[in-house]
């Protein structure tokens, strides 16, 4: 039995070594070069939306310039929830309140992503006293398009769980999770 046991820890031990030396070696064959994100991968929508007079040229084979479009900062969260001081990632931008497209412009790459409008989509919202209304809720995207290191998210799927705050004044205050898969279809 205890040459059994020594067996199943060498074995183990040799296993976690192999996977180790696998490891380096495919780091070493990718220094300099980007590597796509982990799958599924979580951004976050934070911060105020402003009006965008025109969507700079993304790269992206539809154009998402319309009557208004809204655009607000991204962050990563690949360690946890950000802070005000973290750097931000890159831009959304969003078709509002006519049109159903949207874009994420990242440095190392671009997705374009459709709202699908599904029955199964969530939503909320009440007034605060102050005059504001909170929606809460989650939608569903289906990803047109990506490119750069995002290129294998094409044809994926985008959950997103959201607070959106339209103020008194009429801003909307967005928090925004974003989960992003390269699996088609509700996660």
């Amino acid at each position: 039995m205890k040459i059994i046991k020594k067996l199943k820890f060498a074995a183990l031990a040799a296993l976690a070594v192999a996977l180790l030396v696998q490891t380096t070696i495919m780091q070493a064959g990718n220094k300099g070069r980007p590597v796509a994100p982990s799958n599924p991968f979580v951004t976050l929508l934070e911060g105020i939306f402003e009006t965008v007079a025109e969507v700079p040229d993304l790269g992206l084979s539809q154009d998402i310039n319309s009557e208004s479009v809204l655009k607000i900062p991204i962050f990563n969260i690949d360690s946890g929830i950000p802070s005000p001081s973290d750097k931000v990632a890159g831009t959304f931008y969003v078709q509002y309140p006519v049109g159903d497209l949207c874009a994420y412009d990242f440095p190392k790459g671009k997705i374009l992503a459709k709202f699908t409008f599904v029955d199964d989509v969530t939503f909320s919202y009440e007034q605060s006293a102050d005059g504001s209304f909170i929606f809460v809720g989650t939608e569903e995207l289906e990803i047109l398009e990506a490119t750069g290191i995002y290129r294998s998210f094409a044809g994926g799927h985008i959950h997103m769980v959201d607070v959106l705050r339209l103020t008194a004044a009429g801003s909307l205050v967005e928090h925004c999770f974003c989960h992003i898969s390269r699996e088609h279809g509700k996660p």
